[in-house]
Order: structure tokens, then sequence, then C-alpha cells
């Protein structure tokens, strides 16, 4: 079994690298490789060439950093069928480690990733096309989400906030931004081949577990391994009640919401009356709108997590 261990070092404000590659480089040899990312992009780019040159050889994928960069580990190695997954979480965000697996960054955790017993469970993710096509582990979302995304991680308070522990505040300073600025948009979706229109939507997201955002339960009913998507339209709020569903997404509570549309299917193809950003895991995927549709469905037992459940 190669593991490999892949250092966002700009994860966690940058401070959580160093201690990484100190005890990393106390354990690298032929079976295990330190990648460290230097470009968004580059995790993806050497996951996916690595993976075509060493199909035959089972791999362990630890990922140091935020949901994006676990997601560009997962999209590059697509193609391998014997590639497995876990987090030492680092990001600001880390939904893959809150329900999937996570080992902490010690000495300890990094021993246990080595001698990995190869104890694994089997997920789905999510397969979408839109701009490019592509996996997501978690989640996708287009609009208000997605905006508010690509606006913190573009931001130089994103990374002040990270230097000081404080990097989720990043995410309420546009999201108070984007409430006066975001124009709603008309969804056409088809679910399971089953056409719905929405107007006034703020966003729509698919889930494939729980939670998005740092530990806002989008999906609380979410299951990885149930074959299904869930799908969240929110539409037809006024800036007010927009703001007051938003912040009971963190428990789960905005489903009561006659307002919040929930869904569970396999296959979903949405078209939207305007442009507006996709995020996959949390990741820009550019704009789609009536010209750039968005197809998702269920990619079943294409996510392979490494059994470190108890986090020790």
């Amino acid at each position: 079994m190669k593991t490999i261990f892949v250092l966002n070092p700009q994860a966690g404000g940058g401070k959580a690298g160093p201690s990484l590659l100190e005890v990393l480089n106390r354990y690298q040899n032929e079976l295990v490789e330190i990648w460290v990312t230097t470009s968004a992009g580059d995790a993806r780019k050497r996951t996916e060439a690595w993976c075509r040159l060493n199909r035959e050889t089972a791999v362990l994928f630890a990922v140091m950093g935020g949901d994006g960069t676990m997601n560009e580990v997962f999209d590059g190695a697509s193609i391998h069928s014997q590639a497995y997954f876990t987090s030492i979480p680092a990001g600001s965000g880390n939904d893959f480690a809150r329900y999937f697996s996570w080992v902490p960054l010690s000495e300890t955790g990094i021993k246990r990733i080595i001698e990995w017993d190869e104890t694994s469970t089997s997920h789905e993710s999510i397969a979408f096309q839109a701009n490019e096509n592509g996996y997501a582990v978690s989640n996708l979302g287009a609009g208000f989400d997605a905006e508010v995304a690509w606006l913190a991680n573009r931001s130089k308070l994103k990374k002040q906030l990270n230097r000081l522990s404080l990097g989720k505040l990043v995410y309420v300073v546009f999201l108070i931004r984007c409430l006066f600025t975001f124009k709603p948009f008309t969804l056409i979706a088809e679910l399971d081949g089953q056409p719905v229109s929405f107007e006034k939507v703020w966003f729509v997201t698919i889930s494939n577990q729980p939670y998005f955002g740092g530990g806002m339960r989008i999906a609380p009913n979410a299951d990885s391994m149930d074959e299904k998507l869930d799908v969240t339209v929110v539409h037809g709020l006024s800036v007010i009640k927009f703001l007051t569903v938003f912040l009971s997404v963190f428990k789960g509570a905005h489903i009561r919401f006659k307002e919040v549309h929930t869904a569970k299917v396999k296959k979903i193809e949405l078209t939207l009356s305007h442009h507006v950003r996709l995020h996959a895991d949390g990741e820009d995927k550019g704009k789609i709108g009536p010209d750039a549709k968005l197809f998702a469905q269920v990619a079943a037992k294409t996510l392979k997590i490494a059994d470190f459940r108890d986090g020790s």
C-alpha cells in the first residue's frame, strides 16, 4: 500500500504545514510520499498524473487541507479503482472530516495513517457536468452560497483571519455583502425526470452528506450510502426572511420552512434563468445559466474512505 500525504501549505493560514512536514520527514520512504501543493489545481493534476502511471498500485491519499483540496485529490483520482482517502483537517470548513474520516495532526496520527490496516467503507460521490466534467465529495451548490464562497476564497481578508484562527468569519462578512447584491433566479429542475420550477431562487444545493460551509446542516437527512442525492432549493424569500432561513441551516431547522424544497433523487438536471456561480465542495466551477446547464447524478461506491472513525 502506497501512502501519499498531500499538503496544502495555505490551509489554516499556513500554520499547520511546518508541523506536518517536521513529523513526516521522519517517516518518508519508498512507500510514503509527501506532496506540497503550489497553486490551485496542482493537487488535481499531480494526483491524476500519478494515478495514470500507477493504475495497479493501491494508494491511500491523506489530505491536509480543506474541503477544496480534498475535492481536487478525489477528482484527480477518479480514474483509479484502488484509491482510498482520509483527511488531516486544516481548512476553514473541514466538512469531509466532519462526516467521513479524519486523523489529527500529531505523531500518533501520522503513524496511524502509515500503519493503516486497510479497513475501509465505500460511499457514493456526485458526478456532474457543467462547464467541465468532474466529481464532488460532499456537495454541489449554485447561487448565493457559491457566490459567497467565491468572494471569500479570493479575498485577502480570509488569509488574514486564518492566521488568527478566525477564518470562518470571512464568510459572515461576504454573506452580509451578498444579501444586498445577489439577484435571485428562476430554476427549472428535472428530478429523476420529473420537471418542477421555482421562482426567486436564492440557491440550490445537491448533497452527498449533511454538512456544508463549515458545519451547516444543509441536508440533515443526507446519507452517502443510500444511493441518492439530497436536493435543497431555497426560494421565494425576502432578504430578511432569507437571512432567518439561512441562519437556521446551522441546526438543519431550515427544512421546516415552506420556502425550502427538498428531495432525494438519483439524477438532476438544472436550467437557470441567468448566470450564477457554481461550486463543488466550496471550489469555484464558473457560472451556469440558460446556455450552461448542470447535470448531476449518483456515482455509486466511487469514494473509498479509510476507516479512522475515532479520529485518534
